[in-house]
């Protein structure tokens, strides 16, 4: 039997090899299997042996070495980062070991520890090519500096979705082509082959990726990385050297065409040899129509090139069908750099081409970047920023018919979908979504009074409890808003002076919440003097209640027993009226309602009880803006409540509520338990 197959026959009978094996085997066994899985192409099980065997002979440095290269190759970061810091500079005549640490810190995140590994990278090394990498260094480390500017300015139009593993696996997904309204085109490599697939949306799901229909039987080789023209009639994808399986960009590709036919589509027509030259790669095809020509943009390492992958285009009369394209043209040295320049998508109605490189200033690795212009004139590249652009590679940048959306392909950590950058995966994005915040207001614990002129800094905290500060930034006014990544451990840090500091520390590891943040209440220090003259909010301030009375501040309010359970399971009769009576001691009343209920804990914001609700009222217009517009009528009362929502979070619930009453000075939380009302909290 092979290790290989003996270490998946633990893993299928829950038995872990490192918890059983690992105590009882020498470094040596662990360094025989570890090379024995690298030989047979398992690298993260040969990155963990060789992990496992330094540690019981540490003096052995090529084993922490090997370890460090393995999860590097596989872009495991946080794992490469750690390994690599314990091996010697120039280790195994490697002159490059520091600069491919400092690249894993900063794709883990670890902005502050990079910049300090490049600059040692920079002053330290003396190969013959100094100047280039000095040069390389340099783009890092601009790339590092974008990061402050970036995080504080993320597109907060945008929201990012994670399809679901009907489209994504523990395999590579990449190079989304949307074929359709709903329908996208892409490959995977489940099965360590790579193949073009489809998949349709269904409402908010996706169906199980298929081979396309009609699509042609390629014979022998990898087919991956789909272009479609414009009118739907021509699908240009490559067909992949097979020899060793896929290997990412570092995979031979050549370009193809299939038509689309009555039957289906038509045999894959090989390009010309001028475009597909003989030993190069030449890669992820994208096609536009302007001015009676056709536009193909691809990747290749061809001759002529300034870095790695360039980006080039080649054209054809739109009048003919046929082969006969123009010899191919570099994009110039405004978009290729030293690095590598790939997956080109250009919006001929913008004029603008969006591309993924790593020889411009990145804050990640590969990042996504766009460029006005046309052939060889182009504008100066603008990185997208985030939440496009994350610390791993972002690349596959596409749009959808409407241009409200698109999809593009990371090896990002996102909330539980994903929880490893060892893969890429599809993602979509689509403009006005909502992204995930850090928002909440700083008090004096004394008055109650929002204070003003107070410095935040914001942290990111890594497994190993070490910090790096990302942010510090003044705010005239109590309140404070940043935007944030999934799935990091953060820590705020509130200042103000005449008081004394305060944070917290919080995780946006729950994919249901897009809100966090807390009130804080600051202690002015001894004999300090401060001015504050804001009185503290109201706690009611004339709002009708229930009772049919003016309320002051003799509203009893019922603080919350439970958190919420971020509820998602809808009621199978939603939509269909009901009659519910809440469930506390202060909130009795039998209402009547129509709006959905869900499983679990969540919550509804309630902006008013009114006798008489109109709901073409333009004070209400804006709701919808905050979640779904809902009433519940109160027979006894002849009221009618007027709730936003849903709700699945406290930290979410906040922050609409801190919204609302910017509209509704007297809005207020209520929980539902189970889809029934439980009564007003205090979150």
């Amino acid at each position: 039997m092979k290790i290989r197959n003996l270490c998946l026959l633990l893993v299928a009978l829950g038995i872990s090899l490192s918890s059983v094996q690992a105590q009882e085997m020498s470094w040596r066994k662990h360094r025989k299997l570890a090379l024995q899985l690298e030989k047979e192409g398992d690298y993260f099980a040969a990155a963990e042996n060789f992990r496992m065997a330094w540690e019981k002979k540490q003096s052995k440095e090529e084993l922490i070495y090997k370890a460090a290269e393995n999860y590097f190759r596989l872009s495991d970061y946080r794992n490469a980062a750690e390994a690599y810091q314990h091996v010697p500079a120039n280790f195994n005549n490697d002159p490059l070991i520091k600069l491919k640490y400092a690249r894993a810190l900063k794709q883990d995140g670890q902005y502050d520890k990079a910049r300090g590994v490049f600059e040692e990278v920079a002053d330290t090394y003396t190969g013959p090519d100094k100047a280039i990498l000095q040069d390389i260094v340099r783009v890092e480390l601009r790339g590092i500096d974008l990061t402050r500017d970036i995080a504080a300015n993320l597109d907060r139009r945008m929201e990012i979705l994670h399809p679901g593993v009907m489209v994504n696996s523990e395999s590579d997904e990449f190079g989304p082509t949307p074929v359709g309204e709903d329908q996208i085109w892409f490959t995977s490599t489940t099965g360590d082959q790579a193949r073009i697939y489809e998949s349709q949306r269904q409402g908010r799901n996706w169906t199980k990726a298929a081979n396309p229909s009609g699509f042609p039987v390629v014979d022998g080789g990898q087919y991956a990385n789909g272009g479609m023209s414009p009118d739907n009639q021509r699908f240009y994808f490559t067909i992949c050297n097979n020899d060793s399986g896929w290997n990412g960009t570092n995979t031979r590709c050549e370009i193809y065409v299939t038509k689309r036919s009555a039957n289906g589509w038509t045999a894959p027509e090989r390009l010309p040899d001028y475009i597909n030259v003989q030993g190069v790669n030449t890669t992820q095809p994208f096609v536009a129509h302007s001015n009676g020509q056709e536009y193909l943009y691809f990747s290749s390492n061809r001759e002529g090139g300034r870095g790695g992958l360039d980006l080039w285009y080649v054209t054809r009369d739109l009048g003919i069908d046929n082969l006969d394209y123009t010899f191919p043209v570099n994009l110039g040295p405004v978009i290729n750099s030293l690095g590598d320049e790939i997956s080109p998508y250009y919006n001929s109605e913008e004029g603008i081409i969006y591309f993924s490189s790593n020889g411009h200033p990145s804050i990640g690795g590969m990042d996504i970047f766009k460029a006005t212009g046309g052939e060889v004139s182009w504008s100066t590249p603008e990185n997208l920023g985030m939440p496009i652009n994350s610390a791993a590679n972002d690349y596959g940048y596409v749009r959808n018919a409407n241009g409200l959306g698109g999809f593009f392909a990371s090896n990002r950590v996102f909330g539980g979908e994903k929880t490893n950058t060892r893969h890429d995966d599809i993602f979509e994005f689509s403009v006005g979504g909502r992204q995930i915040t850090l928002k909440a207001n700083v008090y004096d614990q004394a008055t109650g009074s929002l204070l003003d002129n107070i410095a935040v800094s914001l942290y990111q905290i890594f497994d190993d409890g070490k910090e790096n500060l990302l942010i510090t930034k003044d705010f005239s006014s109590g309140s404070y808003l940043f935007e944030l990544l999934p799935n990091r451990r953060f820590r705020v840090e509130i200042a103000r002076e005449g008081y004394q500091a305060g944070g917290y520390v919080f995780a946006t590891d729950d994919p249901s919440t897009y809100a966090y943040g807390q009130p804080l209440f600051l202690q002015a220090e001894a004999g300090a003097v401060v001015d504050q003259t804001e009185e503290p909010p109201a706690t009611d301030g004339g709002f009708m209640t229930e009772s049919g009375t003016t309320g002051g501040n003799n509203t009893e309010v019922v603080q919350p027993d439970r958190v919420g359970t971020n509820a998602a399971t809808p009621f199978p009769d939603n939509g269909v009226e009901y009659t519910a009576r809440g469930s506390s001691n202060k909130d009795k009343l039998e209402y009547s309602s129509s709006a959905p209920r869900y499983e679990g804990t969540y919550f509804r914001v309630q902006v008013a009880a009114l006798r008489s609700y109109d709901p073409n009222n333009s004070k209400f217009s804006g709701l919808p803006d905050y979640g779904i517009l809902s009433t519940e009528y109160i027979d006894a009362r002849k009221l009618t409540r007027v709730m936003v929502g849903d709700y699945f979070s406290e930290s979410e619930a906040s922050f609409a509520l801190d919204e609302l009453r910017s509209l509704f000075s007297n809005a207020y939380i209520v929980r539902y338990d189970d889809g029934v009302r439980y009564g007003r909290v205090n979150l």
